[in-house]
């Protein structure tokens, strides 16, 4: 991380306000830093009036990268964009240009993946979930780095924390989100080799977005995915009816379920079969052939529970 803190606002090319820090501020500086090279911040409590043209101002100030004022501007009925959002409309695609060609859908993923929820939440819409536990979620965690009550330190250097913490959230996002794109790329080229509802892969990559996704008729025709498994052998997983289900499309022969090694190899009959998880997602087999079998084995328990 390149930021530098200072407390001399002369000497700052980004200003932002002081005090305890959110997911807003701090990422809208991490983007920053991408596109300037010696990034300066100063944090205030108030923007004098006489201050540089040159400095951008953000998350305070009331000005073209602030959400605070009643001009600012909605993203959709229930949202305001905060600070980062009004960056990254500005500033990310100028930075994602030279990652990749693909900068486009790039900034589309990121902006519905990131941006939407840190300006969901600074703008008061929070997440909600039902389970029996608690959410720590951005929010929670860019507060860890925030001083407690009864600590005697600095913010700005809990600032710092925050933004390299921030900053590999940014970019590990960035990272894998190319290499979804990448992938779909790949996946779409492959569909048309499904055979009996079964798409073999030969590397391991994210498929199932970018099966829903696709426009391919014979999309519809793959119920199980066999690929190689990072642990050795092959992995086989039935589709789920849809991108945000986990119910299956298709259910290995309950029976399978939980077992592994010798005694699933003597129950299914498949000699190299290795394991079923509990909930009967992911089988896995030493071999291709028996991958295959697993897979049909899937394919034709469903036809019968029908």
């Amino acid at each position: 991380m390149n930021v530098k803190i200072t407390k001399n606002i002369n000497e700052a090319n980004l200003v932002t306000h002081s005090s305890t820090f959110h997911p807003d501020d701090i990422f809208s500086t991490v983007l920053l830093s991408k596109i300037i090279k010696t990034p300066i911040v100063c944090r205030v409590n108030n923007v004098p009036h006489n201050l540089n043209k040159d400095v951008i101002v953000y998350d305070i100030g009331f000005g073209s990268f602030d959400h605070h004022g009643l001009d600012a501007k909605w993203r959709s009925e229930k949202i305001k964009y905060c600070s980062f959002g009004l960056l990254w409309q500005t500033y990310g695609k100028e930075y994602l240009k030279n990652i990749t060609p693909d900068y486009e859908e790039l900034w589309q993923v990121i902006d519905e993946k990131l941006i939407m929820q840190i300006d969901g939440i600074d703008n008061g819409v929070f997440p909600s979930i039902n389970a029996p536990y608690s959410l720590l979620d951005l929010d929670d965690i860019i507060d860890l780095f925030n001083k407690a009550w009864n600590e005697n330190v600095d913010n700005d250097e809990n600032f710092l924390a925050a933004l390299n913490c921030a900053e590999l959230i940014f970019d590990r996002l960035i990272t894998k989100e190319l290499a979804k794109i990448t992938a779909a790329k790949k996946i779409e080229s492959l569909i048309d080799t499904t055979k009996n509802h079964i798409l073999i892969l030969d590397e391991y990559m994210p498929y199932q977005e970018a099966l829903f996704k696709s426009t391919n008729p014979k999309v519809k025709d793959i119920k199980v995915v066999i690929f190689p498994s990072n642990r050795g052998g092959y992995s086989i997983k039935p589709m789920t009816i849809n991108e945000h289900s986990k119910e299956l499309v298709c259910h290995f022969n309950p029976s399978f379920n939980g077992l592994h090694d010798e005694e699933l190899a003597r129950i299914s009959q498949i000699k190299t079969a290795r394991f079923v998880h509990s909930s009967g997602f992911l089988a896995c087999t030493d071999t291709l052939e028996d991958a295959i079998l697993m897979a049909e084995n899937a394919l034709n328990n469903s036809q019968e529970e029908n």
